[in-house]
């Protein structure tokens, strides 16, 4: 932002009296341009760099006229020609400005006058701009780093038979990672059951996993889909992940992946039902459309 020299002071006071109020502030060099030329010239943007000078009227104005005029002892009939001014009502400032151009001196004491009057509305003025400016610039955050990570995940869909990596040693891993607060014997009686299932039924098994690398997951979800009733049913497992990766808060976007291809093969239901879900996910699931029935959590898709 421009400094407030006694000439770009003197600019902006021209366009606060500006009753055509056809006058921007450039706020980069405290220059003045006209609305219709920036218009013309920009007609399609807006731009904060140029803005509206500080906010002034005719009343104020008028109060700088009679405090100056207090000051004013002689000569006498300067002193009469001023209060007669004052007195005019339409036309007061041109009678006032007509009074004070026969004394170059005291034209510009007037002048000096009024420019330390208003000084202080113009350093108001600047000071608000400004500290609007340093609140924008405080609201607009950094990027997070665990977004600037995520922006570099490919969220993949693979059927169990294809997927780049060893299911039971990645699901292992991360179970006793993602889920040691179960208590030990629910731990392992759900972890076991869930690979009896994975072994019975390999064909209705798919895995969603998000990677980087495209072969190891850092996070994985474990769907099936079956088909009781003619049409394709979507039941979530599971969604696994390390501790690390529970930093990058993806589970919703990998869940998202799962619903979307659920979606094109036409199945009707999206079912989240299992201890192994992180957190995250029950605490969310209605914000994200799921609705609960017991234990389980379902999705009209």
């Amino acid at each position: 932002m421009f400094p407030l020299t006694d000439a770009s002071l003197e600019r902006i006071i021209f366009a606060m009296e500006d009753q055509s109020n056809e006058l921007l502030i450039d706020l980069e060099t405290g220059d003045l341009i006209e609305k219709t030329k920036y218009s013309e010239e920009n007609p399609d943007s807006v731009s904060e760099r140029y803005v509206e000078p500080p906010s002034w009227d005719s009343r104020r104005g008028f109060t700088i006229l009679e405090a100056f005029a207090a000051t004013i002892a002689s000569p006498p009939e300067l002193k009469l020609a001023l209060n007669a001014a004052l007195r005019r009502g339409k036309g007061v400032f041109r009678a006032f400005r007509q009074a004070l151009s026969n004394d170059a001196a005291l034209s510009r004491r007037f002048q000096d006058f009024k420019l330390r009057a208003m000084r202080p509305v113009v350093e108001e003025w600047l000071g608000t701009l400004q500290e609007e400016r340093r609140l924008a610039t405080l609201k607009e955050e950094p990027e997070d780093i665990g977004d600037i990570a995520a922006s570099e995940i490919e969220f993949k869909i693979s059927p169990f038979k294809d997927i780049p990596f060893r299911l039971e040693t990645f699901l292992t891993d991360y179970a006793q990672e993602g889920f040691s607060s179960l208590p030990a014997g629910i731990h392992s009686w759900s972890l076991s059951s869930l690979l009896e299932r994975i072994r019975a039924s390999k064909e209705s098994i798919f895995i969603s996993f998000a990677t980087i690398d495209g072969i190891n997951p850092l996070m994985f979800g474990i769907f099936m889909l079956q088909t009781p009733n003619a049409l394709p049913l979507c039941t979530v497992e599971g969604i696994f992940g390390s501790r690390e990766s529970a930093m990058l808060s993806i589970e919703w976007p990998l869940i998202d992946t799962i619903a979307a291809y659920a979606l094109t093969i036409g199945a009707p239901l999206m079912v989240l039902e299992g201890p192994f879900f992180p957190s995250p996910i029950f605490e969310e699931a209605s914000a994200h459309g799921f609705v609960q029935s017991g234990s389980v959590f379902y999705k009209t898709l």
